[in-house]
């Protein structure tokens, strides 16, 4: 693993620690996080708490012990809202997958979704900075056509405490056209932000996501 990768890959997992918090959970959770999470893949949506109901013994208690764990998000009516690294809201990371259109946390979730299902992806977005169209053709690690020139962009800064992940750091998690847009973002705040080219970026992507799906296809 190239020591930049390595490095960022600590500091996300310091952050939001996904693996951990999956390893953590009874098998009866954890099961569960991953019917939300294959969900997405399936149907372009998750479950909603009625269809958990009917999955677990109990629907409230297992959804918060997942969210406890960081995996997933739920609204205000206690329905599930996203599983890592998918959302239910519409942002501008758009991934189309075996048919189906789901939407991503961040520009490095949707990155993840090919390695982890290995299955291939259409990734539609838009540079943060020129509102550019990003369309990256992906399957597993390799990219097969596209908008290959963009690059990856995170602000650390972004990191609160006092908010989930997916309502912070992701929202600063982008896509940038070329290497000059994404320099000129860099040098904006250098000291709180960090740039990587395709290949890091899903090497990155791909390290951190994919243990997950690892985990939920041993426990099937």
């Amino acid at each position: 693993m190239h020591n930049k990768v390595n490095t960022a890959l600590q500091r996300l997992d310091s952050i939001l620690p996904l693996l951990s918090g999956l390893q953590s959970l009874s098998n009866e959770d954890a099961g569960l996080y991953c019917k939300l999470l294959n969900s997405y893949v399936q149907q372009g949506q998750t479950l909603s708490r009625e269809e958990v109901s009917g999955i677990v013994a109990d629907a409230d208690q297992s959804l918060n012990n997942i969210v406890a764990s960081k995996l997933i998000v739920l609204d205000a009516d206690g329905n599930p809202t996203g599983a890592y690294p998918f959302t239910s809201e519409v942002r501008e990371h758009k991934v189309h997958i075996n048919g189906v259109t789901a939407h991503c946390m961040c520009a490095l979730d949707a990155l993840s979704v090919s390695p982890m299902f290995n299955t291939p992806t259409v990734i539609d977005s838009a540079c943060r900075v020129t509102a550019d169209p990003i369309h990256i053709e992906q399957n597993g690690t390799a990219f097969t056509g596209g908008t290959l020139a963009a690059w990856f962009g995170i602000n650390w800064g972004a990191a609160a405490d006092d908010l989930v992940c997916a309502e912070s750091l992701c929202l600063e998690m982008m896509f940038l056209k070329d290497e000059e847009t994404a320099s000129q973002w860099l040098a904006e705040s250098p000291e709180t932000r960090e740039i990587f080219d395709l290949p890091l970026a899903v090497e990155f992507a791909a390290a951190f996501f994919v243990p997950l799906a690892e985990n939920c296809r041993a426990a099937a």
